[in-house]
């Protein structure tokens, strides 16, 4: 994908507007619910006084939907939204560490989704090189060294 084409996707997801109506019906959280949540800090609306109706971002409805789960599992709000920034602290660590690897993926079988992850260099304790690539196939997911 090129930059262009992925600077407009990221800024459409980034511009994308839901009212609080759709987001309720979507996720199965009232509305009431919602500006309680946003009173207590947990989701923020999108800033726009010429809007007259509640929007949130595609990023707070993802996260509206996170919670809301988390809430079907027996978390506390409080719990269910610190579990969120966790996930979204580990998610932007992964997107970071992957980011240039995307570019070694090798695919084996596009009907089935299989391929191989070139992850880089791994060097032994008596020097020699090894190529370590993510693996996903028949077998499942998994890590192998080559070379």
């Amino acid at each position: 994908m090129t930059t262009n084409k992925a600077q407009a996707i990221h800024e459409l997801f980034k511009n994308l507007a839901i009212g609080i109506g759709e987001v309720s019906k979507i996720v199965g959280v009232s509305q009431r619910q919602l500006r309680y949540w946003e009173k207590k800090g947990y989701i923020k609306p999108i800033d726009d006084e010429n809007a007259g109706v509640r929007r949130y971002s595609l990023a707070t409805v993802y996260l509206i939907a996170f919670i809301k789960d988390q809430l079907d599992e027996g978390y506390t709000l409080a719990a269910a939204y610190e579990k969120s920034k966790d996930v979204r602290v580990k998610s932007k660590i992964s997107r970071k560490f992957f980011k240039h690897s995307f570019s070694n993926i090798t695919v084996t079988d596009y009907d089935k989704a299989y391929g191989e992850i070139d992850l880089g260099e791994i060097h032994s304790k008596d020097g020699e090189s090894r190529q370590l690539k993510g693996i996903v196939d028949e077998n499942g997911s998994y890590y192998r060294i080559d070379g």
